[in-house]
């Protein structure tokens, strides 16, 4: 076999090995990114539901002081 044929066969076979590493490499990158933008979407639900739980609880606390407040002017007025 002539010596340029095996060094074209090595650098074939190095290229190959290249640009193989290269397609692993952007799919590894797109997987990060996926993992990025979903892990960035679980945060921003959990701070949406955590604003709802917030707002829920503002609710039931205006609730709870009108109730003491009805409750506090009934008892003054007859004495009971």
């Amino acid at each position: 076999m002539n010596p340029n044929d095996i060094v074209a066969q090595q650098q074939a076979y190095a290229n190959q090995l290249m640009q193989q590493a290269h397609q692993n490499y952007l799919a590894l990158l797109v997987v990060q990114l996926v993992a990025l933008f979903v892990g960035a979407w679980v945060l921003y639900m959990f701070y949406a539901r955590l604003r709802d739980i917030a707002d829920e609880l503002r609710k039931f606390r205006i609730a709870y002081e009108m109730a003491e407040d009805n409750k506090a002017r009934g008892s003054g007025a007859f004495g009971s």
